[in-house]
């Protein structure tokens, strides 16, 4: 069985699998098989035994045509990074199976999540900035004023929207917590969420009870501005919204004017609806709005991980047992 590294950015491939379990794994040397589009196009008929390609971040996009004429016998693709939604379709059109390893990398971005949610509760975000500014001795007495209305992490109310990989993994990190969880998905029964020891209820619950609400929901229509201004406005005093999931599901001018009127609430946003930010956003400017750059998912060392994940599901491919991680095109639908 023929395979290729097949990416736009060698170096990345290099950082995300490891060479000596890609040469245990696959019998070959790393720097032997890696290529980009440019080297597959320029040398087509070199690639026309090709049976799996593995990639990470950076994977070049083909047309299905593209597809047939490179790679006619080409089998499988193995992605070492989360969503496959820019690339995947044309070949799952030709019948070419996808394995991706978000379930990997969703690990990294649900302890990121849960760090939020545990350092939220107690007030960390919003306390640690009115404590630098000027007039230190005043604003260590205004911090102490935020943090005497959070919870603490004794018996706080956590609102989980959405409970597909990450989001499931979020509530499962919360299991050795004194947490109540409150979990929001049509998909799950309340069967399933007693069994998690959770309690399904609606969005305008999760919003109006919890004193820190994660949003894990995907990126797709029906989720488009989905949050909005009733659903923020509605939120308890000293309440906290993180947003780790998608951007597109936040009507963003509806989040800045709810915690305008009350500015003991806050968010932590990892994703906006354009990125990076535009410069005029008030996002930008808000004190009770926290911002990151998309960093919540693998980052340094964890991005191995993903490519031990895609190496070992190549494993179970060519052993003949189901694999985790396989793309339909139902779940690339419903994919973040």
């Amino acid at each position: 069985m023929k395979v290729i590294f097949l990416n736009d950015n060698i170096s990345k491939l290099k950082m995300v699998f490891d060479t000596n379990k890609v040469l245990y794994t696959i019998g070959c040397n790393l720097n032997d098989i890696c290529f980009t589009k440019n080297d597959v196009l320029k040398r087509k008929r070199e690639f026309d035994d090709v049976e799996v390609i593995f990639s990470t971040w950076y994977m070049p996009q083909f047309t299905q045509n593209e597809i047939v004429d490179i790679f006619p016998n080409l089998k499988a693709v193995f992605y070492a990074a989360g969503t496959v939604k820019y690339f995947a379709e044309p070949f799952l059109e030709n019948g070419i199976k996808i394995f991706q390893s978000g379930q990997a990398n969703g690990i990294a971005v649900a302890e990121f999540t849960v760090a939020q949610i545990l350092l939220a509760n107690k007030g960390y975000f919003q306390a640690q900035r009115i404590y630098k500014s000027p007039l230190y001795r005043y604003n260590y007495n205004k911090a102490h004023s935020i943090i005497k209305i959070k919870p603490g992490n004794y018996e706080a109310t956590v609102g989980i929207i959405g409970v597909g990989a990450i989001g499931s993994y979020v509530v499962e990190l919360l299991r050795p917590y004194n947490l109540r969880v409150l979990i929001s998905d049509p998909a799950i029964s309340k069967e399933e969420a007693n069994e998690w020891g959770t309690v399904v209820v609606s969005l305008e619950e999760i919003f109006e009870n919890s004193d820190v609400i994660s949003n894990h929901l995907p990126d797709i229509p029906s989720t488009k501005n989905l949050l909005n201004y009733k659903l923020f406005n509605s939120m308890k005093k000293g309440a906290t919204f993180i947003n780790t999931g998608r951007g597109s599901t936040v009507v963003e001018k509806d989040l800045v004017k709810a915690l305008k009127r009350d500015a003991t609430k806050c968010a932590l946003l990892d994703v906006t609806g354009h990125e990076p930010i535009w410069p005029w956003s008030p996002l930008l400017y808000m004190r009770n709005i926290f911002l990151s750059p998309h960093m919540a998912g693998s980052t340094g060392k964890e991005e191995k991980r993903l490519g031990e994940y895609a190496l070992e599901t190549y494993r179970q491919y060519i052993k003949g047992f189901d694999c985790h991680g396989e793309v339909t095109k139902d779940i690339l639908y419903k994919m973040t």
